[in-house]
């Protein structure tokens, strides 16, 4: 199965980053059963923050997409390295 989600990853462009630690008092994922729980992922690249401000007064809503879709790859990182 990881097989498939990487090519698909692949083929859509996307590399996942390495997993980032985190930077509080908190882990990046809790695992309980079959589940995974993942903490703590906000649109950061490099350890620096891509997007900063408020949706409509200091971002567009571009940017708003722009910062969502990098928290779902930081998730995908996440749970690539709990699995």
């Amino acid at each position: 199965m990881a097989g498939k989600i990487d090519k698909r990853l692949k083929d859509l462009g996307i590399a996942l980053p390495e997993a980032a630690a985190p930077v509080a008092n908190y882990v990046g994922t809790v695992k309980t059963g079959n589940l995974i729980f993942v903490s703590g992922q906000v649109p950061v690249v490099a350890g620096e923050f891509k997007y900063v401000g408020k949706l409509g007064a200091d971002l567009a809503v571009e940017d708003g997409q722009a910062a969502a879709r990098l928290c779902g790859i930081n998730i995908l990182a996440q749970l690539k390295k709990a699995l």
